[in-house]
């Protein structure tokens, strides 16, 4: 059986109720679920994003960045 809930106050609060007979023993695996870092949204908030939007020597940034490598030397790789 999966059960899922929040904590509160230490106390793990499920969001449906078991299907379990009362006085029963149980043993409880705890796993916390991953969580996203930020919501997706929050990025867009942040305050440099954005901030090269106007420039139009990036308008192609692939473009830019091999103009950028042109030219250059790179170590080979093993």
């Amino acid at each position: 059986m999966v059960a899922h809930g929040k904590v509160r106050r230490g106390t793990i609060v499920l969001t449906e109720p078991l299907s379990l007979p009362d006085g029963i023993d149980v043993v409880v695996h705890i796993e916390v679920e991953k969580q996203p870092v930020q919501p997706p949204d929050a990025f867009l908030k942040l305050p440099f994003f954005g901030m090269y939007k106007d420039r139009e020597d990036l308008e192609d940034s692939v473009a830019w960045v091999r103009k950028e490598r042109e030219g250059r030397s790179w170590p080979a790789h093993p």
